[in-house]
């Protein structure tokens, strides 16, 4: 299959030097775009399959330099000297834009295009530490499967060169989309957050049918270099009864590990960048005796358990 030319990912966040997100020392791209709106998510910039503008109050140092710079009228001045958007009408711009002129960087755009032979020279700029610690470079969202024709081509640039890559999914994706080329990622961190449909759907908006079925099709070919994620979400999936479920669920698929992922709120402040109510803060933080607890019942079923 030839590569297309014309096959762009929408990138919103490239991190280097990650130890959290695969073996090694990693380089982290983060891909735009999910088709699940899990209220708890710690990047909601990464949820829309468009470019996005975000404005940081903490940083804003009230010039009104973004509403001059404005043609489209978008941006109003409230009572305490703050900037604000109207959304609705925003372009996004990528020049002569409010983003451009704020000297204190209080806005910027998320969202950049990029093909994949450009997204590989950026990250073999860190091959000597991917090659020293086993790392390399970790596929993240978002949901990056949904952008099938960019990831197969990244997969064969750094295929020419034997780089690591490693991918972190939802599980919502079509599957014929990615049955070609998805065998050749090195390992899967893949999130089962729900093994009840009703519960699943209202939560997170939708369905888990297509997800347990992106699971157990991916199991039969790659169960090895499968690790199932389960954001640990107070109130919502942190009962004995989902975490056993989902234990025996990777058992019967032949899954050895599961790593419980404890809910936190560092990604809250990015809802109010984005112009968005976080839905979670009547939420407490899990506790730790609850985590140990529900990682006992994970390895009582015979499965390998992480929780970092």
């Amino acid at each position: 299959m030839a590569m297309d030319e014309k096959a762009q990912g929408l990138i919103f966040d490239i991190q280097d030097y990650g130890v959290a997100d695969g073996p090694g020392v990693r380089t982290v791209v983060f891909l735009k775009g999910c088709l699940l709106r899990c209220p708890w998510c710690a990047n909601p910039e990464g949820q829309r399959q468009e470019a996005e503008l975000m404005h940081s109050r903490h940083r804003c140092r009230k010039c009104h330099g973004c509403m001059e710079a404005c043609s489209k009228n978008a941006i109003s001045i409230n009572q305490d000297g703050f900037p604000i958007f109207d959304r609705r009408i925003c372009l996004k711009c990528k020049d002569k834009s409010c983003a451009t002129v704020c000297s204190a960087k209080a806005s910027r755009i998320v969202g950049s295009s990029t093909r994949a032979g450009d997204l590989y020279n950026r990250v073999k700029q860190s091959s000597l530490f991917f090659r020293n610690s086993g790392g390399g470079v970790t596929l993240s969202g978002g949901e990056p499967l949904l952008q099938g024709a960019f990831v197969r081509d990244f997969l064969r640039e750094c295929g020419k060169t034997g780089l690591s890559v490693g991918v972190e999914s939802c599980g919502m994706f079509d599957w014929e989309g990615v049955e070609p080329f998805i065998g050749q990622f090195d390992f899967f961190y893949f999130d089962l957050k729900c093994m009840e449909l009703m519960l699943h759907q209202k939560f997170i908006g939708a369905e888990n049918k297509k997800i347990l079925v992106n699971l157990e099709t991916l199991a039969r070919t790659a169960a090895d270099k499968i690790t199932v994620t389960i954001p640990v979400i107070p109130g919502f999936n942190d009962t004995e009864e989902n975490i056993r479920m989902t234990a025996r669920c990777c058992k019967q698929l032949r899954i050895k590990r599961i790593r419980l992922l404890p809910y936190h709120s560092m990604g809250a402040g990015k809802y109010e960048e984005l112009g968005r109510d976080y839905p979670m803060n009547d939420k407490a933080a899990l506790s730790s005796g609850l985590l140990e607890e529900l990682k006992i019942i994970v390895t009582d079923e015979g499965i390998a358990c992480l929780t970092s």
